[in-house]
């Protein structure tokens, strides 16, 4: 299970607390504020057979999801650090987004930092953005939204992740790092 911070509680209770999902997301802010654990907090919910509003991490999905082999479950990087997603990795993408579930529930995409894609990866992104099949859910995870397409932009609800106070950040850290 992703962390939880204390900073992200608001937000976290506006998505989870949704009864329909969009079927793209855009989490976006600057770089290190945990928007890859919202990602993927937010992914084990979806893919949760029994969600309250977080996984129960004790059903089919998400003991799968753990051990790295949900089949319902596509997480889209650069294969290697500070490099480009590159159009064919997006078309492997979109092969695993026309597939129906295998588990009968529905199916969730990570993509993270998808600025990272070059121009011919993004345009090949567009179509299932638009029309994703089925029952999945993009979650778009972006450090700098001003590198993306408008056309990506515009096919996702855009949600801004926010920064964590001072003292809030103090308090986290004095609990996460209680020996320093």
């Amino acid at each position: 299970m992703a962390e939880a911070y204390p900073w992200q509680d608001n937000l976290w209770q506006q998505l989870a607390g949704r009864k329909q999902h969009a079927h793209a997301y855009l989490l976006h802010g600057p770089a290190g504020i945990g928007k890859r654990a919202l990602a993927e907090r937010l992914m084990a919910s979806l893919l949760c057979q029994r969600p309250t509003p977080d996984a129960c991490g004790e059903c089919k999905s998400c003991l799968l999801l753990k051990a790295g082999s949900h089949p319902d479950n596509y997480i889209l990087e650069p294969e290697e650090a500070d490099k480009a997603i590159k159009v064919d990795q997006v078309r492997d993408l979109v092969s695993f987004v026309v597939q129906t579930a295998q588990l009968g529930g529905r199916k969730v995409v990570l993509i993270e930092p998808v600025e990272s894609m070059n121009i011919n990866a993004a345009n090949a992104l567009l179509k299932s953005l638009e029309e994703p099949s089925g029952d999945t859910v993009l979650l778009l995870v972006s450090h700098q939204t001003s590198r993306l397409l408008p056309t990506i932009k515009s096919r996702c609800v855009q949600q801004a992740c926010p920064l964590p106070g001072e003292a809030m950040s103090l308090q986290w850290l004095a609990q996460a790092l209680p020996d320093c």
